[in-house]
């Protein structure tokens, strides 16, 4: 989907600045990660899913009242593609969802950050410090809104350095890792898709390059409905991805209310792969999704509803399928939405269409933007970041 997306797609996870309602993506700012101590403010390099996010997607308008799905923005990233679909997803993460910066505090802070001159020089990336509270990491979203988090220890950290992401020389679109540790990785190229791409020659995408997709199979309305709704794409592209010889993954966009609604929504992404005649080798990921600029129905969601909704979810598929599932987030969800058992427990598909990714924590693909070209896709899509390990 294509309106503002936070990294975690819509704030509605995977950026407004433009993600798995409805969202346009606009391009990320440079980015820049601050680590405070004691009163002081320091810059770490970072990047910005979509949330459930996701991906760049908004889903096409149903029949009922849940058409509004169709035109809101929402967060995962950015929180975080779909946006509308991941309500797609792009995503930043409201303040009263605990944004800690100075700012917000009125402590009175007289750093750069806190008097509205955040700096984003290089010179400002790479530090990290601790507080009496722990380490604080200041992010930026899809909205170019800043917040601060305190890290969770006790969730698994990053593998990477991330300064070490570069542009690959094949094509500048690109994004590759060169740090340490890079020999244990295989950098692959993908897309995230749904209906919104239209028609897809899939043939041209594999000639390009591009080796692996994450598949929309569906969404659930972000309206008081709340309808369930099968991507009208998604088995064509399942089919067709495969026979072109790609990697395949699928994703569902996300607005359970309870578990019995995460249940259905699982149900649902099974019987559209299964239609398919597919069987995936990428994990089916949940894209939970918060509508920033609109009333989503899960807009009020708790960490722990979440958490029992994406255990409800995981049960479902894995008990009715061969599928695996992972989930789809972006800074901000991991900062206010997913809990620490939940980011240890699955593989993450995060976004951030920062130039560097900002999250501290462990992720295995990263959609890096919702503005690339890929030959035989009209218009702009999702671009994505495998570290698939040898």
């Amino acid at each position: 989907m294509k309106t503002k997306k936070t990294g975690k797609r819509l704030y509605s996870t995977g950026n407004p600045r433009k993600k798995k309602g409805i969202e346009v993506r606009v391009p990320a700012a440079l980015i820049c990660c601050v680590i405070l101590t004691a009163g002081c403010l320091a810059g770490c390099g970072g990047a910005p899913k979509t949330s459930a996010s996701a991906a760049s997607d908004i889903p096409a308008a149903p029949a009922e009242s849940d058409t509004a799905e169709g035109s809101a923005v929402s967060e995962k990233p950015a929180d975080p593609a779909d946006s509308a679909d991941r309500a797609e997803s792009a995503g930043t993460a409201p303040a009263s969802s605990g944004d800690t910066s100075a700012a917000a505090a009125g402590t009175g802070s007289t750093s750069a950050a806190a008097a509205g001159t955040e700096d984003t020089s290089a010179a400002a990336a790479g530090t990290d410090s601790e507080t009496a509270g722990g380490r604080l990491l200041k992010y930026i979203d899809a909205w170019e809104e800043w917040h601060t988090m305190t890290v969770d220890p006790d969730v698994r950290e990053t593998a990477y350095n991330a300064s070490q992401f570069i542009s690959a020389e094949e094509n500048p679109q690109w994004m590759i890792y060169t740090g340490k540790g890079s020999e244990e990785y295989e950098c692959l190229q993908g897309i995230d898709v749904s209906e919104h791409q239209g028609t897809i020659d899939w043939q041209a995408v594999a000639e390009a390059g591009y080796q692996f997709a994450f598949i929309r199979v569906g969404f659930r309305g972000y309206g008081e409905a709340g309808t369930l709704v099968e991507d009208s794409m998604a088995v064509e592209n399942l089919q067709q991805a495969q026979a072109a010889g790609l990697h395949v993954g699928t994703y569902f966009f996300s607005q359970a209310l309870n578990e019995e609604e995460a249940a259905e929504e699982a149900a649902l992404s099974v019987s559209v792969i299964e239609k398919s005649g597919v069987e995936p080798d990428l994990p089916l990921m949940y894209d939970p999704e918060i509508i920033k600029d609109d009333d989503g129905r899960a807009n009020d969601i708790t960490r722990d509803q979440v958490a029992l909704n994406t255990a409800a979810f995981r049960e479902t598929v894995e008990t009715s399928s061969t599928c695996r599932v992972d989930i789809y987030s972006n800074l901000p969800w991991e900062h206010n939405y997913f809990d620490t058992d939940t980011m240890n427990r699955y593989e993450i598909w995060y976004a951030d269409y920062e130039p560097l990714p900002q999250t501290p924590y462990h992720f295995t693909w990263w959609q890096y933007t919702n503005e690339g070209t890929v030959p035989g896709i009209e218009g702009v899509v999702d671009l994505d970041l495998w570290l698939r390990k040898k």
